[in-house]
């Protein structure tokens, strides 16, 4: 009886100044159970000390380090420089269970299959607790995807040849990348989930104006792509792009109304008016409808609390 070895994967972990949470990312690849792995840093031009971690863990790990091109060029630069026949994309601040890799692996069952999810914990860096699970489904059809139903890069394997054959991340796109890509695998693939939670994300930084209007700059474009490409003779594209829209929209409404809330706490005012008055344009319905008990809200949360635990003066 022979037994067949077990397929080389290969970890993909790009960087760009976050010298300080990518420890936590690398140990996390180096504890997983598949027997097969080799992991690849690509340091998209970080200029913190990403280099003296790296060089830390010695020939572990193979590190490259290229000019900053933006987080798609990363992971394409770290599929042409891998030599597994599976991909899996770690982002640089976050981590997997070290059964992961193992389970994911275990499901390239058929050729139909181009790519294996899992469900991925969202947790906060702020405070402690977990902002929630998100699992996209089972097995996601075109459409399922089209209308946002998609798995994060870090919950993701994809099989090399499957990237190589759709030409891997759109460089051209600064966000939303990942729609994007899993728009083109669903063309061809399935897309095959594990509902357990295999992944972990770590809420970054709060966003701000530019980015929040750039991703949906993004989103309008591959709209208007696939909206070409697919949605023109069928309806069922159609409709879930049109799904896609209402979700972007109220995720961008609810960004917008965050750092208004943000701003308006920080004592930054006219801050608070342009993330406003950004909003209307996302839903003005609602942003005018919900402007007087916003500002009522955050005029009365101005006022500091006592603290319980200290002593009356």
């Amino acid at each position: 009886m022979t037994h067949t070895a077990p397929p080389l994967v290969s970890i993909i972990i790009p960087t760009f100044n976050r010298a300080a949470l990518l420890p936590r990312a690398i140990d996390s690849a180096l504890r997983q159970t598949h027997p097969s792995c080799e992991v690849i840093i690509v340091d998209d031009g970080s200029t913190d000390n990403t280099v003296q971690i790296a060089a830390h863990y010695g020939h572990k790990i193979r590190y490259i380090r290229q000019g900053n091109a933006g987080a798609s060029a990363a992971r394409n630069r770290g599929v042409n420089e891998a030599s597994g026949s599976l991909i899996a994309f770690l982002d640089s601040d976050d981590t997997w269970h070290p059964e992961k890799l193992a389970r994911q692996a275990a499901l390239f069952t058929t050729a139909a299959i181009g790519a294996v999810h899992c469900a991925i914990r969202v947790e906060h860096t702020d405070r402690a607790g977990t902002k929630g699970i998100y699992y996209p489904g089972d097995r996601l059809s075109l459409h399922d995807v089209l209308a946002l139903r998609i798995p994060w890069p870090t919950a993701m394997m994809v099989r090399r040849d499957v990237l190589t054959e759709i030409g891997g991340f759109d460089e051209t796109l600064v966000a939303s990348e990942d729609w994007e890509l899993c728009i083109r695998i669903a063309q061809k693939y399935s897309l095959v989930g594990i509902p357990e939670v295999l992944a972990y994300y770590q809420e970054g930084t709060p966003g701000h104006l530019s980015g929040v209007q750039s991703r949906y700059s993004m989103e309008c474009r591959i709209q208007h792509k696939y909206r070409k490409l697919l949605a023109r003779h069928c309806p069922d594209c159609r409709r879930s792009l049109n799904a896609a829209r209402k979700i972007q929209r109220d995720w961008h409404f609810a960004q917008l109304c965050d750092l208004s809330r943000q701003a308006f706490y920080a004592g930054r005012f006219s801050e608070f008016l342009r993330y406003r008055f950004t909003a209307v344009g996302f839903d003005p319905i609602r942003a005018i409808r919900e402007a007087p008990g916003v500002l009522a809200k955050n005029l009365l949360r101005r006022k500091p609390e006592p603290c319980p635990n200290s002593p009356e003066i």
